[in-house]
């Protein structure tokens, strides 16, 4: 009774497999029969040749919870997509310059020629010996600390300008948002690979190679944070 109850549990097991299994073995005993016709001119590629099948074909059919694996999307020029751009970057620079330079020059003339009696001589000084004292010093000494830290979120969308032969993605992206008087004008371009973007069409900005991001504000605040003429001019010709 147990080997009954035995066999036919392998029966209901092996039960699924049979129709490929028969189909293997009859493609087999045909192909070893000759029952194929030879053809003279170039054959066609067969459906495994023509389109690989994505995952496991026998386990997506038979599994409860296989998940049948999605063909990779495909672009097209002009197509739509979103950067998330954070991009967050900090400077720090410590500088430090000391110059000291003394002199000390002391020089005193013990006598000078003359001409005596057609030849030369040595004078005296009646009022003392002529001497140069001079001393100078300079000391100089700077300092300087920068610190910066810049911080950009914000969310773009662009399109698709360009798909380069290995299936990159060239995007390019223009903003421009205006508050009242302040206006913002932003571009980004990049390129990405395709698989880098997820199924609701977004891409994080690190991931785009080439990245170039272009802010330009104008309004009242710009024009009070940009320097005149004259502290550039100063900037220029550091007199200091």
């Amino acid at each position: 009774m147990r080997s009954l109850r035995s066999a036919v549990l392998v029966l209901l097991i092996m039960l699924p497999f049979a129709p490929q299994a028969m189909a293997q073995t009859s493609s087999l005993s045909k192909r070893v029969a000759g029952a194929e016709p030879a053809s003279a001119g170039p054959q066609a590629p067969s459906a495994r040749e023509a389109s690989e099948p994505l995952g496991n074909p026998l386990l997506e059919r038979h599994s409860l919870i296989a998940v049948k694996v999605k063909p990779p999307k495909k672009f097209k020029v002009h197509d739509i997509v979103t950067i998330i751009v954070r991009q967050q970057k900090k400077f720090e620079a410590d500088s430090e310059l000391e110059t000291k330079k003394d002199f000390d020059i002391k020089s005193e003339l013990e006598a000078f020629f003359k001409p005596i009696d057609g030849g030369l001589g040595a004078t005296t000084f009646y009022r003392g010996k002529p001497n140069v004292d001079y001393k100078f010093g300079l000391g100089l000494k700077t300092e300087g600390d920068n610190t910066r830290e810049d911080l950009f979120v914000t969310r773009i969308s662009g399109t698709i300008v360009d798909i380069k032969p290995n299936g990159n993605l060239v995007i390019e992206a223009v903003s421009r948002v205006q508050h009242d008087e302040e206006i913002a004008r932003v571009t980004l371009t990049g390129q990405c690979r395709s698989t880098d973007l997820t199924p609701d069409n977004t891409v994080l900005s690190t991931q785009l190679a080439g990245l170039r991001i272009d802010v330009q504000n104008e309004g009242a605040i710009k024009d009070a944070a940009t320097r005149g003429w004259i502290p550039q001019l100063l900037d220029f010709l550091k007199p200091i």
